[in-house]
């Protein structure tokens, strides 16, 4: 076994802005400031817990590393805290594009054919060239803005037995966002921070280079037969991806 060194020492500072940050949070916690609100504005906050502005834009920063809130522009600090979502761990397989938004995702735009899956989809999923997928494209709004993209692959095999009508678009979009999640017992998830290529650009509204989460989640039935690869790629502002594992 090898050993390692270890240097280490006692910092006894707390840093200035960590009194500033307990207070926010528990106000937030407390509902004095509500999920979906807009916080005060930063002269208001300095004034009433005492502190400099430096400071609290240091405590702003840490708020919204912890998912508490998020920056928006033109609008400043909104609460991203949901005690109803916080109350129900996340004990299952879910969608994570529609379960870890920050904000409610009040649309989504769906495109999605039917073919032979690709050389990739084959192999994750084990299936035979012949074999004919489901293959969807999805973007998703809060507010009317863009906050993630998902390419779903779907076996047509293991969607023959879920009560959905492929010619209806909304069944569809039940299908790839919530059903087939349903259906599975394991999942295996990769993730990686990606820059945002030309079409993730088009399709998210960012700029060239932006970082973005992606995860891809290969679903498995009761049989381990994967039915579905799922890809999805997050604006890492707008998710808080949390999963109990």
């Amino acid at each position: 076994m090898t050993h390692q060194i270890i240097h280490g020492k006692e910092n006894k500072k707390i840093p200035c802005y960590v009194p500033i940050y307990n207070m926010l949070y528990a106000d937030i916690l407390h509902g004095v400031y509500p999920y979906g609100t807009q916080l005060p504005g930063e002269h208001t906050l300095t004034q009433k817990y005492h502190v400099s502005r430096n400071t609290l834009r240091q405590a702003l920063t840490i708020l919204s590393q912890d998912g508490l809130i998020v920056k928006q522009q033109g609008k400043g600090s909104v609460v991203t805290y949901n005690p109803q979502k916080t109350t129900n761990p996340k004990d299952k397989i879910f969608n994570p594009m529609t379960e870890c938004a920050l904000q409610q995702i009040d649309e989504i735009d769906l495109t999605y054919n039917y073919g032979p899956g690709t050389e990739v989809c084959q192999e994750k999923l084990s299936l035979k060239p012949s074999e004919i997928i489901l293959a969807s494209n999805c973007i998703y709004y809060g507010r009317k803005k863009p906050l993630g993209h998902s390419f779903i692959q779907i076996p047509v095999k293991y969607i023959e037995h879920i009560p959905v009508d492929l010619h209806q678009e909304s069944e569809v979009s039940s299908l790839v966002n919530r059903l087939i999640f349903l259906q599975a017992q394991a999942a295996k998830l990769t993730f990686r921070w990606i820059k945002a290529d030309a079409q993730l650009e088009s399709f998210l509204k960012t700029k060239e280079g932006s970082d973005v989460i992606y995860l891809e989640q290969i679903l498995f039935n009761q049989q381990h037969h994967g039915i579905a690869r799922c890809k999805f790629y997050f604006l890492p502002t707008e998710f808080d991806l949390t999963f109990l594992i």
